[in-house]
């Protein structure tokens, strides 16, 4: 089988609508990936950075950095590649690792929101709320609608006191979302903040 831009879409299907029962077709897919990369070298990057995703879903931490560090040889300055290692070493629980590999990426493209965002995500994690914010305000100014981060924005404005300024953030989320279950959590949030 050739690779092509399907093969590689349907993959990121598979990974997104992954469950427990799709463990053996992970695994023969992670197989697969490792033909088209011998036969077709110039996907290589490509299908080393979907066998980490894939290790990642079935939770095979060391088999998913040996597969991003592959993919990062052959594009050592890929972003997505150095956000997904974040992610690696953020789901294997090595905290500081993902940390750090986050502010690199953020260090060589201040501008690259997936990065500020799995950042605050891990610095509000951490309990380090003035960073979090800091980083949270930053990605909200490059995606000005997302209702996801002004609800993220109002969790830590809660945890650090500021409970006017979360309830007001609460409240457009809760007013805004077309998403129900972001709208259940704001309120939620907003009945913990005193906030009928």
């Amino acid at each position: 089988m050739l690779p092509t831009d399907t093969f590689f879409s349907d993959i990121k299907l598979v990974i997104a609508a992954a469950t427990a029962a799709d463990r053996p077709r992970l695994w023969k897919l992670i197989e697969e990936l490792d033909r088209v990369a011998e036969r077709v070298p110039r996907t290589a990057e490509r299908c080393y950075g979907y066998q980490a995703r894939l290790y990642l879903v079935l939770q095979e931490y060391p088999a998913a950095m040996a597969a991003v560090e592959k993919a990062l040889e052959l594009m050592p300055m890929d972003e997505a590649l150095a956000i997904l290692r974040g992610d690696i070493h953020r789901e294997a629980r090595e905290y500081s690792q993902a940390l750090k590999d986050y502010t690199e990426v953020l260090e060589e493209h201040p501008d690259a929101v997936t990065a500020r965002i799995h950042r605050a995500e891990l610095l509000q994690l951490q309990g380090d709320y003035p960073r979090a914010l800091e980083d949270i305000n930053l990605a909200l100014k490059s995606e000005p609608r997302s209702l996801r981060l002004l609800y993220q924005r109002g969790v830590i404005l809660s945890n650090l006191g500021r409970a006017l300024e979360a309830i007001a953030d609460l409240k457009n989320v809760v007013r805004l979302s077309p998403e129900a279950d972001l709208k259940k959590q704001a309120k939620q949030r907003l009945r913990e903040l005193g906030e009928r």
